[in-house]
């Protein structure tokens, strides 16, 4: 690339931090005073290694204790393997814990912005400069910076023919595991047996580690508090499947059966399409299906427009689409509570990609992921 050509890469990052930031504004004073989702998860690791990680109460009192005040809707969520994670952090007093959170966070960003194997880094750079999702993660102190650094590393070792690994360090998305339903129907459709061998492998490891961290029982502990409801607050501004039916006659069921329908649109995708049109349109579609999700969830739209661009996408409906899914203003609208432009944009990136007939193809037809 030109001097010209990186100063212009420059400018439009920068304009993308300046806009998104500017669109969160005084959100900022809360990122600033440590009241973020870094609360559930500072609790979360003060009780590891107890039978506590999922009683509202006893984590409630551990974050009054700490933190000075607590929230009904921010609980431990996260498996118990990961409190482990936490555990270090939650040594530190709350105030000076969050600010390492931050930076940490923030850092997660970055990485995933320089391992991802995009065609052309500058790709990945204006993707995650404009991304309001994904600066929501950091304000929000999120952990999905580090989910997305796990799918570059994944995606690299793929890349290098090394399936088993990349299985393997896929399994740290467990932390977001409702958000990677439909990745099991792309390994299906394309047989990515290796792939599923070393998924199966990081998945029983993290498994063990949960009974240390959380005891024998703690499957039904688990099961018992993602059932409550009250752990789904604000279904207005959720951008899935189930934010769509909610309120309806038998909208339980219709939830049901519209992920089945995107299932097998994904498995369509799979089938007809390059493995990178696969995947990205499991990512797009588990935000569709995930049950809990919200707007800094839809940073996985940023992997999967990145998965596409690898493809030189010819298609101008699917160009326009891209663009959509990484401008703030469906996103905007979500947190407004018109959470529709976003489910379409999504919706339309999972169903319209078994018809885009120019996307390139080729010796990829029989591989996971191809080099560029």
């Amino acid at each position: 690339m030109s001097r010209t050509g990186r100063a212009g890469v420059i400018i439009l990052c920068l304009a993308g931090l300046a806009v998104n930031a500017a669109l969160i504004g005084p959100a900022w004073i809360y990122t600033a005073t440590a009241q973020t989702d870094f609360m559930d998860l500072y609790a979360g690791g003060r009780l590891a290694f107890t039978h506590d990680l999922y009683v509202p109460a006893k984590v409630m009192e551990a974050e009054l204790q700490a933190e000075g005040k607590y929230s009904p809707t921010r609980l431990f969520m996260r498996l118990p393997c990961f409190s482990l994670f936490y555990w270090p952090l939650a040594q530190l007093p709350y105030q000076a814990a969050s600010r390492v959170w931050e930076a940490l966070c923030g850092l997660s960003v970055a990485a995933f912005a320089m391992l991802w194997p995009a065609r052309r880094r500058w790709h990945t750079a204006v993707a995650c400069s404009w991304c309001l999702p994904l600066m929501m993660t950091v304000a929000e102190g999120q952990d999905i910076g580090f989910v997305l650094l796990a799918m570059a590393g994944s995606a690299m070792l793929l890349l290098r023919r090394r399936a088993g690994l990349a299985g393997a360090v896929a399994s740290l998305c467990l932390a977001k595991f409702h958000l990677f339903l439909l990745v099991p129907v792309w390994i299906c459709a394309r047989k990515q047996w290796r792939f599923a061998r070393g998924l199966a492998a990081g998945c029983a490891g993290l498994g063990a580690l949960c009974f240390v961290a959380g005891g024998m029982d703690w499957p039904l502990r688990y099961y018992a508090l993602i059932r409550e409801p009250g752990n789904n607050p604000y279904s207005e501004i959720m951008p899935n499947l189930h934010s769509l039916f909610s309120g309806l006659p038998h909208g339980g069921w219709m939830e049901v059966a519209g992920a089945a329908v995107v299932a097998l649109a994904v498995w369509t995708v799979s089938r007809r399409q390059s493995a990178e049109c696969g995947l990205a349109a499991a990512l797009a579609g588990g935000i569709l299906v995930a049950p809990h999700a919200y707007m800094a969830d839809c940073a996985m739209a940023v992997p999967a427009v990145l998965l596409l661009m690898r493809r030189r996408v010819s298609f101008l409906p699917m160009q326009v689409l891209f663009a959509v899914l990484l401008a703030p203003v469906p996103w905007v609208l979500l947190m407004m509570g018109m959470g529709t432009p976003a489910r379409l944009a999504i919706g339309a990136m999972v169903f319209g990609l078994p018809f885009y007939g120019r996307m390139r193809r080729g010796p990829e037809a029989r591989g996971v992921l191809q080099p560029a």
